[in-house]
Parts: C-alpha cells; sequence; structure tokens
C-alpha cells in the first residue's frame, strides 16, 4: 500500500475529525462540531477526564482494536501498518489536544485520528442484522440509547432499503429505498450506471435481465430478497457524469416488479418529512445504505481527497463491503446553509460513508427515527457529506405518490 504517510493532510478532513474528537467525550457530541482548529483545549473541552485521560483511553481502545484487526495486506505488512496508524493517532491527538492548525497535520496522522473516531464508537458503522443494530457492539460507543429509542422506527426504515444489484464487477451499483408500491428512490449517478438514456430522454437498462432491488443484504444472510428493476419513472433533469453540482438534481426513481420474487412481499414505503427548515444543523440523524469497498489508487498523480485515509480504514477494519449498515450521525448544515447551494436544497452530514451509499436515505434520529430528512448523493467520510433535503423535494416525489409526515 503506497502512502505518503508524511505528506500533508487536507485541512477540511482534519478540521472535521479534530473538532469532533474535541467536541465529544466517548461516542457522541456534547456540543456543536463547529469549534476551531485553533481554540485551546481545556478541562471542560477535553471532557471530565481530561486531556490526558481522553487522549490515552482513546489510544488504548484503538490500540485493542488493532491487536484484533486482520488488515487485507501480505502478512509481512500487516504490523507495519497497524504500527503507523497507532503512531498517527497518538501524534494527531497530541496535535489535537494542543490546538494546533490543521496545516500541521500530517496524512498520517489524519489517518491515525479517523481510526480513532472508528473505534472510539464517535461515527460508527454497524452491521444491520435481523432489521436491526447490535445495542452491545463495541463500536457503538454513545449511540446505544438513542438507537434503542428509536428502535420501532428503524426497523420500519431498513426494511425499506435495498441494494441495487447488477451482473457485473463490483456486483451492485448503489442503494435504493421504496417510496411506493413498486417504485424506489436512488441517485441518478447511480441510475446512470445501469442505464443509457437516449437523445429522447428514454432510459434503457444496461442489463434490462438482471438488475434487481434485493432488500435483505445483510451480514450473514444467503437468502435474498430480490425484484426485478423493469425501468425508470423519474430522473433528474440534468445529467450528473461522476461530477458533483448543487444545482443538479442527483435523484431518479426506479420501477420495481413487487410480483417478480412470488412469495415475498414487498417492503412498505419510507415516511418523508415536510417540514421545509429540516434537517437542521446539529440534529442527530442516521444513514442505512450498503457502503462499498474503496478501491485501491492505480494511476498517477495524487487520488481524490480522502481516498488514502478510507482505503487504510477499510483495509484494517471494513472487510465486510456490500452489506446493510447503519451509520449514526449529525446534520452539520441544513437547507439554505451550505455555501454555493442555489436551489437551498442541499444539506451536509458527518455520518461514515462509503461508496455504495449513494442512494441512502437519511432518517431524524433525534425525532421518532423514521421519518426520512434526505437523500444522500455524495461525500467522504467526515470530509464533506451531502445529500438533498426531502422535505425541498416535495413536488417531485408527491407525484408517485410518496408518504409524508403529518
Amino acid at each position: 500500500m503506497k502512502i505518503d504517510w508524511h505528506g500533508k493532510a487536507t485541512a477540511t478532513g482534519v478540521n472535521a475529525a479534530a473538532s469532533l474528537l474535541r467536541s465529544s467525550g466517548g461516542g457522541k457530541p456534547s456540543g456543536g462540531l463547529e469549534g476551531m482548529l485553533e481554540m485551546p483545549v481545556t478541562a471542560e473541552t477535553a471532557g471530565a477526564g481530561g486531556v490526558k485521560a481522553g487522549e490515552s483511553q482513546r489510544l488504548e481502545r484503538l490500540g485493542e482494536a488493532l491487536a484484533e484487526a486482520k488488515p487485507a495486506v501480505p502478512e509481512g505488512e500487516q504490523a507495519d501498518l497497524k504500527e503507523k496508524v497507532l503512531a498517527g493517532a497518538s501524534s494527531g491527538l497530541a496535535k489535537v489536544y494542543q490546538g494546533e492548525p490543521s496545516a500541521q497535520f500530517t496524512l498520517g496522522e489524519h489517518i491515525g485520528l479517523e481510526a480513532v473516531i472508528l473505534t472510539n464508537g464517535e461515527r460508527p458503522s454497524l452491521f444491520v442484522r435481523d432489521g436491526f443494530v447490535d445495542l452491545k457492539a463495541p463500536d457503538i460507543g454513545n449511540w446505544d440509547e438513542d438507537l434503542g429509542r428509536a428502535k420501532n422506527g428503524i426497523r420500519k426504515v431498513t426494511a425499506s432499503v435495498g441494494r441495487i444489484d447488477v451482473p457485473v464487477k463490483p456486483w451492485f451499483a448503489g442503494t435504493c429505498f421504496v417510496i411506493a408500491q413498486g417504485l424506489v428512490l436512488t441517485n441518478r449517478h447511480v441510475l446512470e450506471e445501469i442505464a443509457i438514456q437516449a437523445a429522447d430522454g428514454a432510459w434503457k437498462l444496461n442489463w434490462p435481465d438482471a438488475t434487481t432491488a434485493n432488500f435483505a443484504g445483510e451480514d450473514g444472510v444467503n437468502v435474498a430478497t430480490k425484484f426485478k428493476v423493469t425501468g425508470v419513472a423519474f430522473a433528474g433533469p440534468d445529467a450528473i457524469n461522476r461530477t458533483i453540482d448543487f444545482a443538479h438534481l442527483d435523484m431518479a426513481i426506479l420501477q420495481v416488479d413487487p410480483a417478480s420474487n412470488q412469495g415475498i412481499a414487498f417492503p412498505e414505503p419510507v415516511t418523508f418529512e415536510t417540514d421545509i427548515s429540516q434537517p437542521k444543523a446539529r440534529r442527530d440523524l442516521y444513514v442505512v445504505g450498503f457502503p462499498g469497498e474503496p478501491r485501491a489508487w492505480l494511476f498517477g498523480g495524487k487520488p481524490p481527497v480522502g481516498h488514502e485515509t478510507a482505503q487504510v480504514i477499510s483495509t484494517l477494519f471494513n472487510n465486510k463491503f456490500g452489506v446493510k449498515r447503519l451509520a449514526p450521525g449529525i446534520v452539520k448544515a441544513g437547507p439554505g446553509e451550505v455555501a454555493g447551494d442555489g436551489k437551498n436544497w442541499i444539506c451536509t452530514h458527518d455520518a461514515s460513508t462509503l461508496g455504495g451509499n449513494s442512494g441512502s436515505c437519511i432518517a431524524d434520529l433525534s425525532g421518532d427515527g423514521f421519518r426520512i430528512v434526505a437523500l444522500h448523493f455524495a461525500g467522504a467520510n467526515r470530509d464533506q457529506n451531502w445529500a438533498h433535503a426531502a422535505a425541498r423535494l416535495h413536488e417531485q416525489l408527491a407525484k408517485f405518490p410518496a408518504k409524508f409526515a403529518p
């Protein structure tokens, strides 16, 4: 694995990780995530245990996780990789607690901070099994209480979330979720991976007999709950072409045959938020989807921002991809608060996501746990995660018809 451990990390990634570590005492935020990296650290900002206690506890947890980890690299490289991550975490945490500016962090230190966050339960990516998560999972942090409170709502949401399976590697194109009988919502850029649009606007599936929505896809579940994708009911008017443009609606609705899996009932639709001010900054949320494996960068020049970090973290800990996961987090900016969003329909969040999360639903965890507040469409883990606010899409969704909260 070719990583420039001593190279500079991106300021945005470091700021997000450091502010999260500063604002939380072990599992979820106790305050806003907007603290400046240069803010001095006191006993209050470091948590009840003080700076040294917080640092040592986090390093101890990371060390325990690394001891159990089985990195997906040759056996002779495993010990060195673990040592580099632990060293980066130790140095990076020291800089965080000393209030050093983001320009002083190396890529190795940023990777170390991300490893601390993952193993400390700050922003976990939890396996969904039998429709819910394990509230005693070692990496759940302090999210267990809120997730347990919203258990019934979460079960409704996870049952409606599917994986769009295709007959070519990596065998799935993204995530979708049910909005009405025979209709699922995903991203337009996911649609562009499985279909071609003709000059007259009509869409043709690349694999019309082998594209399905699989609503099981849980870790350890071998029985698929698949329904055949038959066509396209709606697509945002502008091509995405693997780019991010806040003026373009990265949304598509696929037609799925509810009778294509005899004996299996089609999942119930989700319920959308109608309050156009939601989701507001600092509200708790959770994302349900199918994160995919980051691919090794095999080309010249620099890889995309955050690619090395995601690759190392996934190599260390996330050896199961393409299975249903739930990732809690918070809203960083609500609609109307995101720079460059002229249509006021974008929000940002800090939940842990990867490529296969495209098309994931984002549900409100501060409330009842079943209202969908946004459609995730792009991001890099805790660097930038963007989504379309659901209430701002009421006009498009109501035509199908989708369910909206009273």
